[in-house]
């Protein structure tokens, strides 16, 4: 307990005369012998303070120990949250790494911050040493985690983002030496381009999206999507972590510059990316003794060339692993002795750098030369009256054209990782300071470097513009970048030790005085969203950074977390009309000749899939609207249509000997996988062939009343037409008709390696192909001539107006007037042809309630009884006793069981990983007593609401 009751203020470097006690010494009491026991007892003021009479001053002195940490190491961050949506924090213990994460509560449908779930084996693997330091890879996947001493371990997601794998740790050769320490650490960038959107409003119209597409600078990890790190330690070394491309990080290192005195060693550090030809990084450090170095670096890979040498003109190949340990060159720029602030309310002495950092150049225009790369220094002190303010200091790496003899060159000789000065060098020129009159304790870099963010210790933002450090003004709107310039502010805060926001910053989370991360939300404060002006402007300022969100590769729960704040009929329809406006997203595949490229490898389209189901979301035991129906089938059709046409691929490969060296592959197990799939598919047909007879029944005789068919829709909140007029579903569905014709006529052929027992096992593959009431030909049959139908009525509109009629029958759920002929065709001819060829008993008495699709008592029923793997489509059931290992999506909550594969399987892998569950799961083990459990539970709540039922009360909740 002595020890923080003694320390010195971090704001103040003059020490308090010996005779009388710290300044900054907010608990204890100075001791006399005549003192009173009861006001002069240190442990009774903490004693104190737990019960509230003090918890100021506690406070005050976690802040205070806070601020002298990051004055004593720029490597100092507790809390990171990676672009894949996971957040990792260091225990409240110092020596472990929780996450969180983002998640849907099931029950209800609110979002909110989930359980923490403990990395495995930090602790051990750094001899339970203190943690200092975490930061997520720039493809968001790998963790890295610093300890005091510099040791560094990495951690990586697989499939869950809950689940962090060990990878390797690398440690300091002298374990004892304080100076080993990490004062900066940095990932390098991820080698793909980038995208910036913004909005302008034209006169006398909506708004009109572009896109400006830049490619990213390096230096980059010549491996694909492999990472890399640069760290500087205390002591002047620089070091490099790469991945060898194999299966784990390896280690060089460079001495930057010979430390003579302890005043020269490294308290912060910072790098990044500058332009050149040279993919070079600038790296920035600051000493004890306040001096600012500015040094270039490069990393020489040492690739080897091909064997065979490449062709003349072919393009490069991308190595697969490194083999050859990688160089690093450093050029010296600059050294400015006496670093502090020159416009200061005080003495600038009394004040400390707290943060360093080097950004970015700002990209611009297309063609147009990148701003300067800027080094920034948050410098913070305390007023006369006790109040903590910052200032930041700036300086413009600029080029400048060499002024030195050539002789010189022979002075940077000595040292072998120095080289020799360029004729057109960088130098540095200061700039306009800037004062906060808060405690600044995170700077970050946002939008791509275009805005830096300030976080302070009242849990507060400012936002400023990356030229002049300048609030955004309030603007006319006529052109809007994102969230920032809309009045979108966080309006809950409170004090803390870390801020942090989300990928894209509309969420933060903050680390309280008790070690609690608690989640803040964006709002938008112009004014209510639910007016026409308001509620436009918040709809583009959010479908634009949800589009910047899908060109950078970033997760976008955080921007549901917003729109879900404000969802209606009205915002969820403008807003995902913005959204498909802002990504270009053409829904129309009917007239193209080759779609598949375009549907199914089209990511953009799944994140909006998933982002108008995910919008209206309320809970696993509330039906969906019409919307959400419409987008979690077509998201489940993808799903099936990977999986089939990757085994039917596989399967043809297999039978005429071309799989790949290595790839091994049996059809039984294959097709075994798959039979929950079958099922699903086949139901699904016969759900929406029994739904369009009874929207025929009660549409008969005004089939061409577009306003009434809809109604009749909206009313049974089935979406069976809209999958066959919307042309991506009805895609989807013809593929994976095609597909199982080609794996069911397999199976009726000796299949090459299956012994007879297997083959028999596949056979069975068929059987729901062979019970359901529709032949599997007789659907495709129909869903040829819709397509058919539907392309002569393209045929008579342009390219746009499909586009838009395409969205407004995805989006809005409305039937444009294009599609009356489908419609009155669907609903006559083809309905009365399909009952002639259709088993109408059959297909009666068939139950199809563990779809999903359904709102009758009995599907509510079978959905809490029963737990079914969304992906699989199989139902979940406890094995022996064993653990289940479970997988639950954060955003619409289904459950996907871990599968236990044989290593023969490797198609089926393939499709799983393809199927976009990687990442976006959260791993849960459910013992076979608490499976039991949460089944009772759920058949306790079923009977109840049967019994509701009963007794003639309104039953479910369903809504609109």
């Amino acid at each position: 307990m002595s020890a923080p009751m003694e320390m010195y203020d971090p704001m103040d470097v003059t020490p308090p005369p010996a005779s009388q006690p710290p300044t900054s010494q907010p608990l204890a009491v100075a001791s006399s012998p005549g003192a009173n026991t009861a006001t002069s007892n240190p442990e009774m003021e903490f004693h104190d303070d737990l019960f509230g009479d003090n918890s100021d001053k506690l406070n005050a002195l976690r802040l205070s120990t806070r601020l002298d940490e990051l004055r004593r190491n720029g490597c100092n961050q507790r809390v990171a949250w990676s672009k894949l949506g996971c957040i990792a924090l260091i225990d409240a213990a110092g020596t472990g790494v929780e996450t969180r994460h983002l998640a849907c509560n099931p029950e209800d449908g609110k979002w909110l911050l989930s359980d923490a779930y403990r990395i495995n084996g930090v602790a051990k693997h750094h001899d339970e040493q203190k943690l200092q330091h975490l930061e997520w890879s720039s493809h968001g996947a790998d963790l890295a985690v610093v300890d005091v001493l510099g040791n560094v371990s990495f951690f990586t997601v697989h499939v869950a983002i809950n689940t962090l794998t060990f990878m390797t740790i690398l440690k300091q050769p002298d374990n004892d030496d304080d100076s080993n320490a990490l004062a900066g650490f940095w990932w390098l960038p991820a080698e793909r381009p980038f995208a910036l959107h913004s909005a302008t409003k034209l006169e006398g119209r909506r708004y009109h999206y572009q896109t400006l597409s830049f490619r990213s600078f390096g230096p980059f990890h010549p491996v694909q999507n492999k990472g890399a790190a640069i760290g500087v330690t205390g002591n002047g070394t620089v070091k490099l972590w790469y991945h060898d491309g194999i299966m784990t990080y390896k280690q060089v290192s460079s001495e930057l510059e010979s430390l003579t005195t302890l005043n020269d060693i490294f308290t912060h550090a910072s790098m990044s990316w500058t332009w050149g030809p040279e993919a070079s990084a600038i790296l920035a450090v600051y000493t004890h003794s306040r001096q600012l170095r500015v040094y270039k670096l490069q990393i020489k890979w040492n690739i080897l060339p091909p064997n065979p040498p490449q062709p003349q003109g072919a393009p490069p190949v991308k190595p697969t692993t490194i083999t050859t340990p990688p160089t690093l060159v450093i050029q010296r720029i600059k050294i400015i002795d006496s670093v502090l602030p020159l416009d200061c309310p005080q003495d600038p002495s009394r004040l400390h750098l707290t943060h360093l950092e080097v950004l970015s150049p700002m990209v611009g225009n297309p063609g147009a030369q990148l701003s300067p790369s800027t080094v920034l220094c948050v410098f913070s002190g305390k007023h006369p009256e006790g109040n903590l303010f910052s200032v930041v200091s700036r300086w413009d790496l600029k080029d400048t054209p060499s002024s030195s003899h050539p002789s010189f060159e022979q002075l940077n000789m000595r040292r072998a990782s120095i080289s020799s000065p360029v004729s057109a060098e960088l130098d540095i020129h200061r700039l306009e300071e800037v004062m906060l009159d808060k405690c600044v304790i995170r700077v970050s870099s946002v939008m791509m470097g275009t805005i830096v963010s300030f976080a302070s210790s009242d849990g507060t933002f400012e936002f400023r513009d990356r030229n002049h450090l300048q609030p955004f003004p309030a603007t006319s709107l006529d052109k809007i970048t994102g969230i920032f310039q809309s009045d979108f502010s966080f309006t809950e805060n409170g004090d803390c030790l870390e801020l942090i926001l989300s990928p894209n910053n509309a969420v933060a989370v903050r680390l309280n005085y008790d070690h609690e991360l608690i989640m803040q939300v964006m709002s938008y404060t112009r004014g209510p969203v639910s007016e026409a002006p308001h509620m436009e402007i918040a709809c583009v300022s959010l479908a634009t950074q949800h589009a910047y969100s899908c060109s950078n590769y970033l997760n976008n729960d955080d921007l549901l977390l917003v729109a879900r704040k404000y969802q209606s009929k009205a915002f969820n329809s403008f807003f995902l009309t913005e959204v498909h406006k802002a990504l270009a997203l053409k829904m129309d595949f009917a007239v193209s000749e080759s779609p598949s490229e375009r549907l199914v490898r089209n990511p953009l389209l799944q994140r909006c899939l998933s982002l108008q189901f995910a919008l209206d979301f309320q809970g696993e035991n509330t039906p969906a609207n019409l919307p959400g129906k419409l987008a979690w089938s077509t998201l489940h059709l993808r799903v099936a249509s990977l999986a089939f046409g990757l085994t039917w691929n596989s399967a043809q490969r297999h039978q005429t000997n071309r799989l790949s060296a290595g790839e091994e592959f049996k059809i039984s197990e294959a097709l075994e996988s798959l039979k929950g799939l079958v099922r699903w598919f086949m139901d699904m047909q016969a759900f929406i062939v029994s739904d369009l007879f009874d929207l025929a029944k009660e549409c008969q005789g005004r089939t061409t009343d577009l306003a009434f068919v809809r109604e009749k829709m909206v009313e049974s909140n089935s979406p069976a037409l809209l999958l066959l007029l919307a042309s991506s579903p009805r895609a989807f569905m013809r593929y994976n008709c095609r597909s199982l014709r080609g794996l069911e006529s397999i199976t009726n052929k000796p299949m090459p390696g299956e012994d007879p027992q297997s083959q028999a096992e596949a056979t069975s593959f068929r059987l729901p192909i062979d019970l359901s009431p529709i032949r599997l030909g007789r659907f495709e049959k129909m869903l040829t001539d819709i397509d058919g139908t539907i392309r002569a009525a393209y045929q008579e509109i342009k390219e746009p107006d499909r586009i838009i009629a395409e969205r407004d029958l995805f989006v809005k759920t409305e039937i444009p007037a294009v599609f009356a002929g489908s419609v009155d065709r669907i609903l006559g001819e083809l309905v009365k042809g399909m009952k002639n060829d259709v088993e109408l008993a059959k297909l009666f008495f068939k139950d199809t309630s563990w779809l999903g699709m359904s709102d009758d008592i009995m599907s509510r029923m079978y959905r809490k009884k029963t737990m079914i793997d969304a992906v699989r489509k199989t139902e979940i059931k406890p094995d022996g006793g064993k653990v289940l290992r479970l997988r639950r999506c954060t955003r619409c909550c289904s459950i996907v069981e871990e599968a236990v594969m044989s290593k023969t399987t490797d198609a089926v892998r393939a499709w799983e990983r393809i199927l976009g569950m990687d990442r976006i799961k959260v791993e849960e083990e459910t013992e076979e007593e608490k499976f039991w459990e949460e089944m009772r539970r759920r058949n306790r709540d079923a009977v109840y609401r049967m019994r509701e039922m009963e007794m003639g009360r309104n039953v479910g909740g369903a809504q609109e």
